[in-house]
């Protein structure tokens, strides 16, 4: 069932009319449509993230709190600029992040990308692979394939260790996607065979492929993170500091639940559910 639109999806200009004054409001940007629709209660989630925030804003309860449509790069221009207490869900932790934003303890967590190229082509050479089948690196694959494309998101972190990587990948090989819905959007690419490589989480690969029943081979990257976490970044305020606060208590009891285990396995298959128990079972 649908949920009905929640108090705490305040539109700017209702604000107008409450008793919650737009000044003590805290803004969360959204760069995605789908997500939109999610944090807003008109669709029920598609994904981990969507769960997961889903708990956590339905443990928050009524809260003054305005979502907003905005590109990421607008957000990220309104945070460093101006003072209005604002946040960013499903945010990975970079050093250049972490510098300039406060950061709440993880609210999801994904086995890390790995690399997908597609069902027809040649697998990989050994001499690409360590001794486990993972790819050694990026820059190593790309001095082996140089005529081959990889679709990134604009504007998006893969994580540190995978963002150093790409930094060394050449500018020729690599296929930049502006725009919103950047999961739908590289995977779309990737799927209709524009470009030969993709790095994806497993469980956007599972809700893809669930519907197009596609299949793809995978491989792990050498070294890489074994899972990535997704946290709410702000912009140092008061309020934004008392939100973050009143996030952390809710995750810390939240990390105790079944439902929130299972907020993350209904996304994956099987195969994927002991490991991801596992790691889910290190968060504090």
């Amino acid at each position: 069932m649908i949920k009905r639109i929640r108090f705490r999806a305040v539109i700017l200009l209702l604000s107008l009319f409450c008793n919650i004054s737009i000044a003590e409001s805290l803004r969360i940007y959204i760069d995605d449509e789908k997500d939109l629709l999610v944090f807003t209660g008109k669709v029920e989630p598609i994904n981990i993230a969507g769960a997961t925030n889903n708990m956590l804003l339905d443990a928050i309860g009524e809260y003054p709190i305005e979502f907003v449509p905005s590109s990421y790069k607008r957000a990220l221009r309104i945070m460093s600029q101006q003072p209005h207490p604002t946040c960013l869900f499903n945010k990975v932790k970079t050093p250049i992040r972490e510098a300039n934003f406060l950061f709440s303890l993880p609210i999801n967590l994904y086995l890390s990308r790995r690399l997908y190229i597609h069902s027809h082509a040649d697998p990989l050479e050994e001499t690409l692979l360590d001794k486990q089948g993972n790819v050694k690196s990026l820059p190593l694959l790309f001095d082996a394939h140089k005529n081959k494309l990889i679709v990134i998101a604009s504007d998006f972190s893969y994580g540190p260790f995978l963002d150093e990587q790409l930094t060394q990948v050449s500018s020729e090989n690599k296929v930049i996607r502006e725009g919103s819905n950047h999961y739908d959007t590289v995977y779309r690419m990737f799927n209709l065979r524009r470009v030969d490589f993709l790095l994806a989480y497993p469980a956007e690969i599972y809700r893809h492929v669930k519907i197009d029943k596609a299949t793809y081979q995978s491989y792990r990257m050498a070294n890489s993170p074994e899972y990535i976490l997704g946290h709410v970044m702000c912009n140092d305020t008061k309020v934004s500091r008392a939100f973050i606060t009143k996030v952390n208590d809710i995750m810390v009891t939240l990390y105790k639940q079944e439902s929130f285990i299972e907020a993350h396995l209904k996304y994956l298959p099987e195969e994927e559910h002991s490991i991801t128990r596992r790691y889910i079972g290190t968060l504090k």
